[in-house]
Order: structure tokens, then C-alpha cells, then sequence
């Protein structure tokens, strides 16, 4: 009888153990794919413009490209891939758009889909994708 609680509780030590790794092992699985999908990474456009006249404003720019990605894919992939300019240059027409991993290429893709901003005929060129904010302003010639 002695022998049997013996084994017995020697038996639950060991299922509770291997429980609690297998449980633990599992868990840390799933923690290292979640933090690779929930990454939200940045991504920088950089972009000139080839237009009638010098003067277009910031602005307007960034309304006439969110109204492009909405009239190319809907309000869907507006949201989730949120284009902003955040610099542009009037003198040498260069500027970087922001976005994230999962819309740049929606942006992309809807640039030439803007046709005139307030009026004016323009045609937007997308020049390279970096992922630092840092190697953008480089690019467009700011240090």
C-alpha cells in the first residue's frame, strides 16, 4: 500500500512536469510568431514630381494620393496602409511619403492613378522604398 502512494505520487510529479514544459514551450512559440505579425514597420517612398507649375503644396499633395488609393482599392486599404507626406521640397520636387509594411505597395501601385493636383497636370514617380526615415531624407538630398 505504501509502495502504491509512492508511485503514485511520484507519477503526478513527473505529469505535472512535463505539463508545464510542454506548456511553456508552446507559449513561447506562439509569443515569437505574434511579435513577427504584429510588427507595424515603417516604410518611406520616395517620390518626385513632374508638373506644369512649381508651387503645389504638401497638402494637397497628400489628399490627392489618399483620394488615388481609395479610388484604386477602396477605403479598405486607404486605412490600413495610411500615406502621408511628411516632407516634400517645392524647389527640387522631391518628397517621402510614409506608410507602413502591408500598404506600400498599394501606395505605389496608385501613383500614376493622380492625374492633377488643384488643377494642375502632374505626374507623381515613385524612386526607391527604404525603411528608414533616415536613409530617406539622404536620398532626396536633406542630412
Amino acid at each position: 500500500m505504501l509502495v502504491q502512494i509512492i508511485i503514485d505520487f511520484v507519477l503526478i510529479i513527473w505529469l505535472s512536469i512535463l505539463t508545464y514544459l510542454i506548456l511553456y514551450r508552446n507559449n513561447l512559440y506562439i509569443r515569437k510568431i505574434k511579435n513577427k505579425k504584429d510588427i507595424k514597420s515603417k516604410r518611406y517612398i520616395v517620390f518626385y514630381i513632374i508638373s506644369e507649375d512649381q508651387k503645389i503644396s504638401q497638402k494637397n499633395i497628400e489628399e490627392a494620393i489618399r483620394s488615388a488609393v481609395k479610388e484604386l482599392l477602396g477605403s479598405m486599404w486607404l486605412e490600413i496602409s495610411n500615406p502621408r507626406v511628411i516632407i516634400y521640397l517645392n524647389d527640387s520636387n522631391e518628397g517621402i511619403i510614409s506608410t507602413n509594411r502591408a500598404g506600400y505597395k498599394a501606395v505605389i501601385a496608385s501613383l500614376p492613378l493622380v492625374k492633377a493636383v488643384d488643377g494642375k497636370k502632374v505626374l507623381i514617380v515613385p524612386k526607391r522604398t527604404t525603411g528608414s526615415l533616415k536613409k530617406a531624407k539622404r536620398l532626396i538630398g536633406i542630412r
